[in-house]
């Protein structure tokens, strides 16, 4: 017990001394975020360094003077891997096809359909910032909402034995009912969410759908993660279906507006916790003539009568993304000093400038300031396209159309 107890403290002290003593903050953050349980205990900054190098090594088929120079100017804190990285880089979860997204700090993701809405949610739990773009030519095209539903959870989580427990959600479809049995995995957690957002526009139905929740194979809170790392942190998950089918009935008989995607999308951000590793990063997009969008967050803290702050229920998971106007014009001063003012009392209305975003997406066409210019000018006018058919006609229309709309913001770094 006691050389347990001093290879331990030595274990501890040599962690102490991984981080200079300028950055009082740097060990909490570490063993936080980024160390990984291992059979020895935590890992240690050399560890990570390890694990990370030879999993860049292998994924870039790096020579051995490369891989050596990483090691060396990570260890010595000059230089990083990306945050994802550096917490499932190298890992055996990161290896695995299905997990690819996991070693990316952000994404950008158009909303048009179910399925991305799915998608944003599966991006949340491997990790990834997720970005969502709100413009109507994108949310216009989701169907309305002609189903009422009416949402019973069911099932205590944590009462299925771990060897019997649903991997995947299984679906079971009645005349009026739908029983959504939410499988002990990502994958399974992302299908029972975009499962309840389909049965809102499900034409099997004739405009009610009774739907059970059963939560009986999901994991109870702190078992652990043994794949991704991390535990298991379902406390939010309950309440999930019934906070989404409350938006979805609101919209009963139209198409869902770009706040109520959003708040859709959020509800999900605030039901996971990566395995308690890292919080849901997002943004959200709206046009620059959305009101709704850029008025969104007004007035989201109000006062009692007692003068005590309270959030709004309704908006609370707004809190979880950023949002920003996006303009397809040039902004004018004036409308950049009502972005700014409007930053200085809420803390949201930034403003993006989509010419620039896409121009600089597109370097490797416009490598000169002239081009670029011109290219801002023509994508001012709305002929961004014709501007890239006429310069480089043998483009294909697939990557005419992937070019012309790369304006996806980073929400990890906004």
């Amino acid at each position: 017990m006691v050389r347990e107890l001093e290879r331990s403290s030595a274990r501890e002290k040599r962690n102490l001394s991984d981080f200079p003593e300028t950055a009082p903050a740097a060990n909490p953050v570490f063993f936080r975020t980024y160390s990984r349980r291992t059979e020895a205990g935590r890992e240690t900054w050399e560890e990570v360094c390890d694990r990370t190098v030879k999993g860049l090594q292998k994924l870039g088929n790096l020579t051995s003077e490369e891989t050596q120079l990483l090691h060396r100017m990570q260890n010595q804190l000059k230089t990083l891997a990306s945050g994802r990285w550096l917490w499932v880089g190298g890992s055996k979860w990161i290896e695995q096809p299905e997990n690819f997204s996991g070693a990316y700090n952000c994404s950008s993701t158009n909303i048009l359909d179910w399925r991305s809405f799915g998608l944003l949610m599966d991006l949340a739990m491997m990790g990834c910032g997720t970005g969502a773009v709100l413009e109507p030519k994108y949310i216009n095209q989701l169907p309305p909402i002609r189903n009422r539903l009416t949402v019973t959870v069911q099932g205590e989580i944590g009462s299925t034995p771990a060897q019997s427990r649903r991997q995947a959600t299984e679906i079971k479809i009645a005349e009026k009912t739908a029983t959504i049995y939410v499988g002990d995995s990502r994958q399974g957690w992302v299908k029972s969410y975009q499962t309840l957002l389909e049965l809102s526009t499900d034409e099997r139905f004739a405009g009610e759908v009774q739907v059970f929740i059963d939560l009986s194979d999901v994991r109870p809170v702190g078992e652990p993660l043994k794949g991704f790392g991390g535990v298991a942190n379902p406390v939010k998950l309950p309440d999930l279906y019934q906070r989404c089918a409350a938006i979805l009935n609101k919209a009963l008989g139209r198409q869902l507006n770009s706040v109520e995607c959003c708040v859709l999308i959020d509800e999900a951000a605030v039901t996971i916790v990566a395995g308690n590793i890292r919080r849901s990063a997002g943004i959200r997009q709206f046009d620059s003539g959305d009101e709704l969008g850029a008025n969104a967050k007004n007035n989201l803290w109000q006062q009692d009568e007692n003068g005590n702050w309270k959030i709004d229920p309704e908006r609370d998971a707004l809190r979880m993304a950023n949002h920003s106007r996006v303009f397809h014009s040039k902004p004018t001063l004036e409308e950049c000093i009502d972005a700014v003012r409007k930053q200085y009392y809420s803390g949201e209305g930034a403003i993006q400038w989509a010419g620039e975003a896409v121009a600089r997406a597109n370097v490797d066409l416009l490598s000169t300031p002239s081009l670029k210019s011109e290219f801002l000018k023509a994508y001012d006018e709305g002929k961004a396209k014709q501007w890239f058919q006429e310069r480089y006609p043998d483009m294909t229309a697939e990557e005419l159309e992937h070019r012309s709309v790369r304006l996806g913001l980073n929400p990890c770094g906004k």
